[in-house]
């Protein structure tokens, strides 16, 4: 027989994008959106979305990557009102001031 296995084995498929993830992950801690992030890190944003969100390509075939944690919280201010705030005006409509 004429055929022979290659010693070194021959990847077919898409290549991991480790590196990109690991850059991708980065900028999403620092804070950026996930089309900035993508767009820095050169993937489309759909493939982002996917990584924070820890959903796999295909469900059915493969566990859920983890979803990615530590993003930055906003930190400008609240539309809502914190309890403190809501005290005070509960004790000024009870003393009737407007």
């Amino acid at each position: 027989m004429d055929f022979q296995i290659p010693d070194s084995p021959i990847i077919h498929g898409r290549k991991r994008l480790t590196a990109e993830r690991a850059a991708y992950s980065q900028l999403m801690q620092q804070g950026l959106s996930n089309d900035e992030a993508c767009r820095i890190v050169g993937i489309n944003p759909k493939t982002g979305r996917r990584w924070r969100n820890g959903r796999s390509a295909e469900p059915g075939r493969r566990r859920a990557a983890p979803p990615l944690t530590g993003a930055v919280p906003p930190t400008g201010p609240s539309r809502y009102l914190d309890e403190t705030e809501r005290i005070r005006i509960a004790d000024l409509n009870h003393e009737g001031k407007p």
